[in-house]
């Protein structure tokens, strides 16, 4: 399994349960509500070397809502990572939710949260 067919899975997993545009990267304009699949850091650590590698890889699924208005945008917030995180596949770990703040995503102005995550991977 390759690390793009990590991340499609990932992907599926989301939009075939939720109205989510879901991106396994940044793309060029960033539409919202939408998730973005990035590389966390670390990005992979080593578990097993030899023969029978292993890695633990960590991605964050940026989530992601119109700034216009902020309470608006919370409960957008809100409401994607309560759908969201039942969508996980079984064999991710959680690592942990941000707390919501304004960013800049490719020169858009969003509110976001980052939802880390982590499998094993074997190449």
């Amino acid at each position: 399994m390759t690390l793009k067919t990590l991340r499609d899975n990932l992907e599926t997993a989301i939009t075939s349960a939720s109205n989510y545009s879901v991106y396994d990267s940044v793309p060029e304009i960033v539409t919202t509500p939408s998730i973005m699949i990035r590389s966390a850091d670390p990005w992979l650590e080593p578990v097993t070397l030899g023969n029978n590698k292993a890695y633990r890889v960590r991605y964050i699924l940026e989530c992601v809502a119109a700034s216009i208005s902020n309470p608006g945008a919370l409960e957008k917030i809100e409401s994607m990572v309560s759908t969201v995180l039942p969508l996980i596949p079984q064999s991710w770990q959680l690592i942990s939710v941000s707390s919501p703040r304004i960013s800049t995503v490719n020169t858009n102005e969003v509110y976001s949260v980052e939802v880390s995550i982590t499998t094993i991977y074997n190449p």
